[in-house]
């Protein structure tokens, strides 16, 4: 007689595993979030993408609402579809991914993008006017921020206070409201002094007086709760104390700067250095040297409070003549402009002042 019960184990185990193996084959094709890219796990793609394209077969959505689906790259990648978005993903956003594998339900699945980082980096890299001295009539406030920063804050996180630690009434009766102008990467704020209160002759100038009284101290504050780009507040408080001082009223002389020339062979900086302070970013492109041979390249730095200007070449010098280029559109800390006062006397014509486009100061080595 036969004995069967082997027989029928051996039996029960293959139809086990043929059970199993049809169970992982048939599990749904499903969708992860890794390096940034979408990838599409559980189903092996053809070779050749179908009539309606990848995007047939894979979309993703930022957000949950009825939007476009994102711009982006499709590619194989190890016998995986792979979607590699245009633009970087966002931390904090959710992303509605739709998966529509032939011959296989409909998938819709929601992929969290990358926690969002909270740690506080941003601060305050530098304010300019940087000297502790500003004339009464300072037309423009730089501040450089360490990253790039949220707008429309500057009402709420930024102060000036009086002698006595006193917020002085609004700043938007100091600088002009909704003023924020922001560079590209939007780690530099422009902020602008009330014009009105700056030029004589003017009501507000007349009634209320300058924003910045000459002989006064005063505090600049940026609250540590500015928030960065991220939502994040900054690592700590900034202040900065200056002093009212003169008004500056007349306008920048190339014939009075004082240019130091460099030994030839050499690639020592030129120094040109003014007898007020000037316009900090103007400074970075409103300046140039040329010979005669053309334009010289070089590396600018600002110096000794914006009284000092310093070219070092990218070639050692050779002797010969040589000018400096300054844009007449070059301002100082007041906003005067070679040849065109910010703050024209009501007692002179205008017509007494004459523009140019630029203005050049020859100089040689030798």
């Amino acid at each position: 007689m036969i004995c069967l019960k082997p027989l029928l184990r051996c039996l029960f185990i293959a139809v086990a595993l043929q059970l199993g193996a049809a169970a992982i084959a048939a599990e749904p094709a499903s969708v992860s979030l890794e390096g940034g890219a979408f990838k599409v796990t559980g189903w092996t793609p053809p070779i050749l993408p179908p009539t309606g394209g990848w995007e047939s077969i894979l979309t993703v959505h930022a957000g949950r609402g009825d939007v476009p689906a994102l711009l982006g790259a499709y590619a194989l990648e190890a016998g995986a579809l792979v979607f590699r978005p245009s633009y970087p993903i966002t931390a904090g956003v959710q992303y509605r991914v739709a998966l529509h594998v032939p011959g296989a339900p409909a998938v819709e699945k929601i992929i969290d993008g990358p926690r969002r980082d909270t740690t506080p980096v941003a601060h305050v890299v530098s304010v300019y006017p940087s000297g502790d001295v500003w004339p009464s009539n300072q037309l423009r406030l730089y501040i450089n921020f360490s990253t790039a920063m949220s707008r429309n804050e500057v009402a709420g996180h930024l102060h000036i206070l009086d002698e006595t630690g006193k917020k002085l009434e609004g700043v938007d009766t100091v600088l002009l409201p909704g003023q924020e102008l922001w560079d590209p990467t939007f780690q530099r704020l422009t902020l602008t002094f009330d014009p009105g209160r700056i030029k004589r002759g003017l009501t507000s100038n007349q009634t209320v007086g300058p924003p910045i009284e000459e002989g006064k101290t005063y505090t600049l504050v940026i609250d540590r709760e500015w928030p960065d780009a991220r939502g994040v507040p900054m690592t700590e408080r900034f202040q900065k104390v200056f002093r009212g001082g003169p008004a500056e009223r007349r306008t920048p002389d190339p014939a009075n700067w004082t240019l130091s020339p460099p030994k030839p062979g050499t690639s020592a900086p030129l120094v040109v250095t003014f007898p007020t302070p000037m316009n900090y970013p103007l400074l970075q492109r409103m300046l140039e040297i040329d010979s005669v041979l053309g334009r010289v390249d070089g590396k600018i730095e600002i110096a000794a409070g914006e009284t000092q200007w310093r070219f070092t070449p990218d070639l050692p010098w050779k002797a010969g003549n040589y000018r400096l280029i300054a844009d007449a559109r070059l301002e100082d800390r007041a906003g005067n402009r070679i040849n065109q006062p910010f703050d024209i006397d009501v007692f002179e014509k205008v017509t007494k002042r004459i523009e140019t486009p630029t203005v050049a100061r020859p100089f040689t080595i030798k």
